[in-house]
């Protein structure tokens, strides 16, 4: 699918003819999903190469930004399907050709959906150097969503940890402590992800600034470096936001640990409770001939008691050390 955009942030029609060349204010070409046919359209309207899914999955992290025949091609990795338990991250080429912006992507980010919704109010008649700062911009705004989103969803999860540590029922606590693992997982994958993207920005930002094209015009230079400064304090709060998943990791182990601890508390009390009653009841239960007691007509009620009361003495015990 192509998608081409004027200045102004209007939707324009693809030149009906190979040969035909693009509309003047023209400066937005958006390929979701191109196929060989539309990738090489594409080139012949702009003139320079457009990288296949291949090439820009292949790319090396210290070649995905260069200059070559006067276009500057960048790709920069970004988290999408973060509303999910599986954020994954996908890899997006941009290619800065003069003042035409050409993006080519195999995934929905929202950031995209977001900005391409916005069009005419983010369009101010400027070309395709403003959108591309623009998108990382919105890229970067959209991690800061998705980072402020976890940490609070984080928070509910922390109360829900602990309360449950306080349930009386150790399986019940331990069911709902081992089910809280997978989410934990679920926000570590979901913030490491964010990082990753947040970290190819930042060289996507970085890049930008040391573009002439970029560096000669002071607004676009000021977005890139107020961008730079926005992944840095994303990143620092991504770091955060780890240590507290690692923290509440480390708590939902503890009290998995201690909710069993508990139940091997009171299987070791009732076998302390249960050991000598069973001893005496084993000894006399021995039928040599030559056992006294054996003919007594006391003998029996008396070791029921004294079977009672090796079982009472342990009980009394443990109830006085506090193990139950």
């Amino acid at each position: 699918m192509i998608r081409l955009y004027d200045c102004h942030g209007r939707s324009l029609d693809i030149p009906p003819a190979a040969d035909q060349p693009l509309p003047d204010d023209a400066c937005w070409i958006d390929l979701i999903h191109p196929s060989t046919n539309e990738e090489t359209r594409v080139e012949r309207l702009i003139g320079v190469e457009v990288p296949s899914r291949d090439e820009l999955r292949d790319l090396e992290p210290s070649s995905r930004l260069y200059i070559e025949n006067g276009a500057a091609y960048l790709t920069a990795s970004v988290v999408w399907k973060s509303e999910t338990d599986f954020a994954e991250i996908t890899d997006i080429g941009f290619v800065l050709s003069g003042t035409r912006l050409v993006t080519i992507r195999y995934a929905e980010p929202r950031a995209f959906a977001i900005f391409a919704a916005n069009t005419a109010r983010e369009f101010c008649g400027l070309d395709g150097r403003d959108v591309l700062t623009r998108l990382v911009e919105a890229m970067v705004d959209r991690c800061a969503e998705v980072l402020e989103n976890r940490s609070r969803k984080i928070d509910t999860l922390s109360s829900e940890v602990f309360s449950r540590g306080s349930v009386s029922n150790p399986e019940a606590a331990t069911r709902d402590l081992e089910a809280t693992l997978g989410v934990i997982a679920s926000h570590q994958r979901t913030i490491a992800k964010v990082r990753e993207s947040l970290m190819s920005m930042a060289r996507v930002a970085g890049f930008l600034q040391t573009l002439p094209e970029i560096a000669a015009d002071k607004t676009l230079k000021q977005r890139c470096r107020a961008i730079a400064g926005d992944i840095q304090s994303l990143s620092e709060h991504a770091d955060f936001i780890s240590e507290n998943i690692i923290f509440l990791l480390d708590a939902s182990l503890g009290l998995i640990s201690v909710q069993q601890n508990q139940v091997m508390k009171v299987l070791s009390v009732a076998a302390m409770v249960f050991l000598p009653p069973t001893l005496i009841g084993t000894i006399y239960g021995m039928n040599f001939q030559n056992m006294p007691e054996l003919s007594q007509p006391w003998a029996y009620p008396v070791a029921l008691t004294v079977m009672a009361a090796s079982a009472l003495g342990p009980y009394l015990w443990f109830k006085r050390k506090g193990w139950f």
